[in-house]
């Protein structure tokens, strides 16, 4: 029953700082994300790994997640998501903190970053539950806008940090400073307002059968599935495209260390992306993300078109895609919570997570096939076919909520 305390004043500030706390938290886990895709290019030299291997160590993280969502996004409907939440930031720093000391080869890189992906699927998802029985009904979706869009800020902060530390002190030490990052999200969970409804724990297993007759949330499931393909493969090779164009005569610019130009660029999708949510939670939804995805997919194609060309042109498309492709997340997370039914919200989020990051770790190791059979990451031909490979996930994702019931 819901407590009518929710409307006052004090609840809205509460909800407020809820929303800060976890968006936070959120940001703070994700400081280990990207930390092998900002270092990708010494590392892969380093190991002398092909462009197979660095994808499979590129989008292990995700699989990772996608294979522990299921378990744990939906067990905050049975227990205080709080405790997982902090057991999944002291793994998530953990796996960083041994990368740092142990990864010396594709084996132990690809077990480590495994595990720091469970680590991240027990805090964005139970976060997000954690984060909705803080706020009013009337403001979910607008909240969930918000703290999935902050999940640009935490990859473009994990990019930052790589970037900052490695040029400093090595790529091996901007692991130890991202694993830093999720114990202070356990500082800023402890900090956080007590719920605004008693939602009492469902101690048994909701039906996913249930959840797959929801036909609109099948189809934000699987728009949210073919934007993670985009989006990850564009960050995780992100710095290894640059560097190798950077490489070629005549595109010889200076820069900042490219962990810290992909870090600014992705940061830009962050406003975009809650201006995008708000202006879909106003409007109608379903025109704000075709929109949004058709352009993704002409940018893709665009950098396809121009792989291997002038600096002038491809690295304003870089830089566009980087925000085209985050842009539609706000407003896809809170489509999804605003037809999830209350009583199996976190279910329905961990089906959400699942498609999403499954296809996050497929894409970028797709591109890292792609790349090997169509010359290697040094050709042209190689990206040309990468960056079409990419705009599949724009692509499909304007379909399916395009054919998603109104």
């Amino acid at each position: 029953m819901t407590d009518l305390s929710a409307f006052s004043p004090r609840s809205r500030a509460g909800s407020a700082r809820a929303t800060a706390l976890l968006s936070f938290g959120l940001v703070a886990n994700l400081a280990t994300q990207m930390t092998f895709a900002a270092t990708l290019h010494e590392i892969a030299a380093e190991w002398a790994l092909d462009a197979s291997g660095s994808g499979w160590i590129g989008g292990i993280y995700f699989a990772g997640y996608a294979v522990a969502v299921p378990f744990l996004a939906s067990a905050t409907d049975r227990m205080d998501g709080r405790w997982l939440y902090v057991g999944s930031a002291l793994l998530g720093a953990a796996a960083s903190f041994a990368f740092a000391a142990f990864a010396h080869g594709f084996v132990i890189a690809l077990v480590l970053r495994f595990l720091g992906g469970i680590g991240l699927a027990g805090v964005h998802m139970p976060g997000l539950n954690l984060l909705m029985d803080r706020i009013n009904r009337l403001y979910q979706g607008r909240a969930a806008g918000i703290y999935t869009s902050t999940y640009a800020a935490g990859s473009a902060g994990s990019f930052l940090i790589a970037g900052l530390v490695d040029e400093a002190f090595g790529w091996r030490a901007t692991f130890i400073a991202a694993g830093i990052g999720p114990l202070l999200s356990i500082c800023a969970l402890s900090l956080l307002p007590a719920p605004l409804f008693d939602r009492k724990p469902e101690h048994r297993r909701t039906p996913y059968r249930a959840l797959l007759r929801n036909r609109v949330l099948i189809a934000y499931v699987a728009a949210f599935a073919g934007n993670t393909w985009e989006v990850f493969a564009v960050r995780v090779w992100f710095v290894a495209y640059l560097a190798w164009l950077l490489s070629l005569p005549g595109n010889h610019i200076t820069l900042p260390a490219l962990g810290v130009v992909s870090g600014v660029t992705s940061l830009a999708g962050v406003p975009v992306s809650m201006v995008m949510a708000e202006v879909a939670e106003r409007h109608r939804r379903r025109p704000v993300i075709i929109s949004s995805c058709l352009v993704s997919v002409a940018t893709c194609l665009a950098l396809a078109a121009t792989a291997g060309g002038p600096i002038e042109i491809v690295l304003p498309l870089l830089i566009l895609v980087q925000i085209t492709s985050f842009a539609d997340v706000g407003a896809l997370a809170g489509g999804a919570v605003a037809v999830a039914d209350p009583a199996q919200r976190a279910s329905a989020l961990a089906v959400y997570a699942l498609a999403g990051f499954t296809t996050g770790f497929l894409g970028p190791v797709a591109v890292g096939n792609v790349l090997d059979s169509f010359g290697g990451a040094a050709s042209a031909s190689g990206w040309m076919a990468g960056y079409a490979v990419i705009a599949i996930g724009s692509a499909v994702a304007a379909c399916a909520v395009w054919r998603a019931p109104e």
